[in-house]
């Protein structure tokens, strides 16, 4: 693997690259590398002649300082990872670096930008196109893989992309989940085993909540149900939880992110959740896929058992009102 902290020298590359026709797929990261990363990195393998890394901890999609100091930063370890599943290239730039590249635009592209985490973030989403724009445009992929556990991200990216005609075709790729339903995180790093155990039930609040409308549609098939009681009554479940602080729950429209309030059985929506777990802020979202692939009582993702990523069918485990 080649590594490169100096765009100068990774442009150089990249003619090559570019002249001997090679396709380049690109997976930008800010590091603390788990399989959800990797699964991209070997998609992107699979599916293109170069795979590029990058690993930046963006400064200007963090609006709380002391985010920024704690998110988990062990580039040893992210190199040691990358070199194991045979990443081609990693970009690895300094902050003056990609200073060169800044440049001041209005990347305040959609209402939907200050909805949820924009809300809860204000500047985030700002922050995350500003950096995403500046590696395109410098490595201009022919693909870059994106994990569908930060769903509102990868929404917006689709949305600017075709927005400014970037020609790079963005790959949405499934939350990789640890055996109990998890979603693999850098974030998760920070929980200690009490509280590893406690985020486990964010999966299940959604899930159980996406099998509830399933169920219903199963049982009375109606075309369209309105959920606005499942919902205030999942919430308040939420709510009584003690060992979580619910930030958000919320259904949305995939097509357009509007807020749902009914669901409409020939169209997509996801189920999203934020939470504080201890001092720890995860999210999680999944989806209500009407086109006949979600069945119950269980439903299928991957998951991971050791370093072995896999198609697996996990079983929904039940859920009591509080704990």
């Amino acid at each position: 693997m080649k590594t490169f902290k100096n765009i100068y020298s990774l442009k150089k590359t990249l003619v090559d690259i570019r002249k001997n026709n090679q396709s380049i797929g690109f997976v930008p990261t800010m590091g603390a590398l788990h399989e959800g990363h990797l699964s991209l990195i070997n998609k992107s393998k699979k599916e293109n002649d170069i795979t590029i890394c990058s690993i930046y901890v963006n400064p200007i999609q963090f609006n709380n300082k002391q985010d920024l100091i704690k998110y988990p930063r062990n580039i040893k370890s992210d190199i040691a990872m990358l070199h194991k599943i045979h990443c081609d290239i990693l970009f690895a730039p300094s902050n003056e670096e990609m200073y060169v590249l800044n440049e001041h635009g209005d990347y305040n592209i959609s209402k939907v930008m200050n909805l949820l985490e924009g809300e809860k973030r204000p500047g985030h989403f700002a922050g995350v196109i500003t950096i995403v724009h500046i590696l395109f445009k410098l490595i201009n992929p022919h693909r870059s893989y994106f994990g569908e556990k930060d769903y509102q991200q990868l929404w917006l990216i689709k949305f600017f992309v075709k927005k400014i005609k970037l020609p790079t075709k963005i790959i949405s790729c499934p939350t990789i989940r640890d055996i109990d339903g998890l979603a693999l995180s850098s974030r998760n790093t920070r929980l200690n085993s009490k509280q590893r155990k406690v985020a486990t039930i964010l999966f299940q609040y959604i899930d159980s909540f996406k099998n509830k409308i399933l169920e219903i549609k199963k049982n009375h098939h109606k075309k369209r149900i309105n959920i606005s009681t499942l919902k205030y009554e999942q919430i308040k479940m939420i709510h009584q939880d003690s060992l979580i602080k619910l930030d958000y729950f919320e259904v949305i429209d995939v097509e357009n992110f509007s807020f749902a309030t009914e669901i409409v059985f020939n169209k997509n929506y996801r189920i999203l959740i934020a939470a504080f777990i201890g001092g720890v802020r995860l999210i999680d979202n999944v989806l209500i896929d009407n086109n006949g692939q979600n069945t119950l009582p269980s439903q299928s993702f991957i998951m991971i058992t050791s370093s072995t990523i896999s198609d697996t069918t996990f079983s929904t485990l039940e859920i009591s009102g509080s704990t």
